[in-house]
């Protein structure tokens, strides 16, 4: 699972984006620094015609993924999962929310 942030509010961890989680799913919290930054900040980036010109080789070089018809299988059927799990999420929210407003 790839990391989430969030703010400190009332004692609790308020996520910045939403997130499905099931209840009871231990988490690790760490705190980071404002200045913290992920991946390139804006004013690094260079857009010189030499620097596009590296990366868009770069790029290129890449190889394709390719995965093998298994592969794509086990892909496929915990994409589906993790649909499923997210449509049941949706729903028992969205009863909450109906809940909260009656």
């Amino acid at each position: 699972m790839n990391a989430v942030k969030g703010t400190v509010q009332n004692g609790h961890v308020v996520l910045d984006n939403p997130t499905v989680l099931p209840e009871g799913s231990r988490v690790i919290v760490e705190t980071i620094t404002e200045d913290e930054t992920v991946g390139m900040r804006e004013e690094d980036w260079q857009d010189t015609p030499e620097a596009v010109t590296a990366w868009l080789r770069w790029y290129d070089s890449l190889e394709p993924l390719e995965r093998t018809p298994q592969e794509e299988a086990e892909w496929r059927t915990a994409r589906e999962a993790q649909k499923e799990r997210e449509k049941a999420a949706f729903g028992e929210r969205a009863e909450k929310v109906r809940r909260m407003w009656e």
